[in-house]
């Protein structure tokens, strides 16, 4: 049973009759909160079990020391996440993971409170975090943890309860709220507009969104109740996280309900990826927390199933919400702008006003939002701006984080404690009449000796962090990159309202002119798509990698993009090795790239010199009749040589040039775009790109010359 079906659990014994007085008021607010337990390792954990004696049958402990009964460290979040505990007892003496402890206080009842054990509060400037070493690059010391002394500051100023070692009981005399009874009358809402909605015939997708604990698996599983002359298929991706499913259904249905039951009545659970392997049939596809899902596969779903109802929580623990948000759901609206958007804004598992969610919002600056409007045309400031001083500023933090969170669809509460805690970060600011309205964020990578970066060309070794310093070692041997200084660019975030105005183009230059006397060259990853590329291509940046896997939110594969400083980092071995691999998978991995794509990526490639035989051929083939196979061969091989010639062609020719000759679709699937169905079709259409191709270096017979050899 749960709290949505009025029940709730008794309240354990604690041995603090005060406590145990404020835990009976907390649970007549169906409230929640934050105790903080704070001393030397050894007596926090004695105190814990001396106040909750029988804690390993009521809580949920996160630990990695065993003195503590029921200890655990789960190494995924779903292991966590879907279920629910009275207490939970988080060790920070086993490290502040951020990501965990989130999910985890997410499983607080009502009436429960989530426990940390940790060191004195006046201590924690000092103390030697074991979870910092996550957060630090090969060669990275830290004496200190920013992100620790935020959590100091904040926690000194908020209202958790505490009991300490050294000050005794800090808890208050008592908890004032009002009762708080379950009220459900906006869920209810929402299900008579989704039963509505779904018993159309033409009924379109449903978004459902909510922040946790606001009942979207319990509502999911009310509407299976409510319709049971249809047949339900839910989908998530562990069947734990959508337990409450069940149990809703099954209190409407007055049967008994188990932690593996895979069906009930009308609804079955499938897990996504047997979901598309089996395509079972149903009449409603339910997706529960559709942003822990890749983006690729949840439009999969969508073309799969006419009825499909997307839940899903808008902050997400597994870093893929903003994926969801961003990405899926604007392209979702495109498609069917007719679709059911629905939101819960009341939380079920807890009433309103909740302490430890404020808490927690406050602490993982999970309430931050950009809604700032400026003067357009207001002067630009620019400036750095340290994680130390960004941990004890809160508003240029929160303009900070919310800028990253709006420009990254992986953005989780980890990314907060990265920012604020690797000393090789290096973080400007672009400001418009004192608001924050760019960021741009690099990390200081490279730089080994002689002999580590021999091993890292060699892949015998791998240290911590430095992707790129690596990636450029690796990608020909040359052990000598590893050694230079190089600085990644891992994201640049512009104010939605003030973007189209170069203010990221600017805040960029600014930041590799406060570089640049440091690194040999600057360089960045992202999901390679033409709009990005164009922007790196126009300062000056190179690709010298593309990645072999699909990102499995974005479904993009990442490249890498490269901008030497100093004449010690040669980009052309680097960008030739580039250009034959993407040649070569053309037409296999990077097969489905848009054209436009392909172009872009072109354009940025090195120009081979003139080939007098190629040059000879291709004068012969334009006064003369060739057959199909020798005319693919010679556009293929020019377009090997001169890459820039693709952008020369018209868009048709450009078209069957990629789709037909480097990407070498079958002529039958391109019928329909480019009629090619026919030989005499094929032939029609090769012979025009030979034509184009002709009259373009007859037109300009210094162009080959003049951009052989340059990038």
């Amino acid at each position: 049973m749960s709290a949505a079906s009025g029940w709730s659990p008794p309240m354990p014994d604690c041995k603090n009759s005060k406590l145990a007085r404020l835990l009976s008021q907390l649970e007549q607010a169906r409230h929640r909160q934050l105790l903080l337990i704070s001393g030397e390792q050894d007596w926090t954990y004695t105190e814990v079990q001396r106040l909750f004696p029988a804690m390993q049958n009521t809580a949920l402990v996160l630990s990695k020391h065993t003195t503590l009964p029921g200890a655990c460290w789960p190494e995924h979040l779903h292991q966590v996440l879907g279920q629910e505990y009275t207490f939970v007892i988080y060790d920070l003496y086993s490290g502040l993971v951020p990501n965990t402890l989130a999910a985890a206080a997410g499983t607080v009842q009502a009436g429960g409170l989530l426990i940390v054990l940790a060191p004195a509060l006046s201590q924690w400037h000092s103390w030697c975090d074991p979870a910092l070493e996550r957060w630090l690059s090969y060669n990275e010391t830290a004496h200190s943890s920013p992100y620790l002394q935020r959590w100091q500051t904040l926690l000194n100023n908020a209202s958790v309860w505490q009991i300490s070692q050294s000050q005794g009981d800090l808890l208050p005399p008592r908890y004032d709220a009002p009762h708080a009874t379950l009220d459900i009358s906006e869920q209810q809402r929402a299900l008579t507009q989704l039963t509505a909605h779904l018993q159309q015939a033409t009924a379109g997708p449903v978004l459902l969104s909510a922040d946790r604990g606001r009942g979207k698996s319990s509502l999911l599983g009310r509407l299976a109740a409510d319709l049971p002359e249809l047949s339900f298929v839910l989908c998530a991706q562990q069947r734990r996280a959508v337990h409450n499913s069940f149990v809703h259904l099954g209190a409407a249905l007055n049967e008994p309900v188990t932690d593996k039951l895979n069906q009930l009545a009308n609804l079955r659970f499938i897990p996504p990826d047997q979901l598309l392997a089996q395509r079972p049939g149903c009449d409603v596809l339910l997706v529960d927390e559709a942003a822990a899902i890749p983006v690729p596969v949840l439009m999969a779903l969508l073309n799969a199933y006419p009825k499909v109802v997307f839940s899903s929580t808008l902050i997400g623990y597994e870093g893929n919400g903003r994926g969801y948000t961003l990405r899926f759901a604007r392209q979702l609206t495109r498609t069917y702008p007719q679709h059911l958007s629905l939101s819960l804004t009341q939380p079920i598992r807890y009433a309103e006003r909740d302490p430890l969610e404020a808490q927690l919002r406050q602490l993982f600056a999970l309430d931050c939002d950009y809604q700032r409007a400026l003067t357009p045309t207001a002067p630009l400031a620019f400036s750095a701006c340290s994680g130390t001083q960004l941990a004890v500023d809160e508003d240029t933090l929160s303009q900070v984080f919310a800028l990253l969170v709006l420009a990254h669809y992986q953005t989780s509460v980890n990314d907060l404690r990265q920012l604020l805690d690797s000393p090789h970060n290096r973080l400007y600011l672009a400001r418009q009449q004192g608001t924050v309205v760019a960021v741009c964020l690099l990390k200081l990578e490279g730089g080994f000796d002689a002999a580590l970066s021999q091993d890292i060309a060699a892949a015998t070794r791998r240290p911590a962090g430095h992707l790129m310093a690596q990636q450029l070692a690796q990608l020909t041997g040359n052990a000598q990159l590893a050694q230079k200084r190089g600085a990644r660019v891992v994201r640049i975030a512009v104010s939605p309202h003030q973007q189209g105005q170069q203010i990221g183009s600017q805040l960029l230059r600014f930041a590799e002119q406060q570089l640049s006397d440091q690194v040999d060259y600057f360089g960045s990853s992202f999901g390679c798509n033409a709009q990005l590329l164009r922007f790196w291509q126009h300062h000056q940046y190179r690709p010298v990698k593309l990645g072999f896997k699909q990102d499995k939110a974005s479904g993009e594969f990442a490249v890498l993009v490269i901008k030497s400083c100093t004449e010690t980092v040669a980009l052309e071995p680097l960008q030739q090795w580039f250009k034959h691999l993407l040649f070569n998978q053309l037409r296999e991995l990077y097969r489905d790239f848009s054209c436009a794509l392909v172009i872009e990526l072109c354009k940025t490639l090195p120009q081979n010199a003139p080939d007098p035989v190629l040059m000879q051929q291709l004068n012969y083939f334009a006064h003369t009749t060739a057959g199909e196979q020798q005319i693919t061969a010679l556009i293929s091989a020019l377009c090997h040589n001169h890459p820039v010639l693709l952008d020369r062609l018209s868009a048709s020719s450009q078209v069957t040039t990629i789709r037909l000759l480097l990407q070498r679709h079958p002529p039958k699937v391109l019928d329909d775009a480019l009629d090619l169905a026919t030989k005499k079709q094929r032939q029609t259409a090769l012979r025009s790109i030979v034509t184009e191709v002709h009259a373009e270096i007859n037109l300009n017979p210094e162009l080959l010359h003049r951009l052989a050899g340059q990038p």
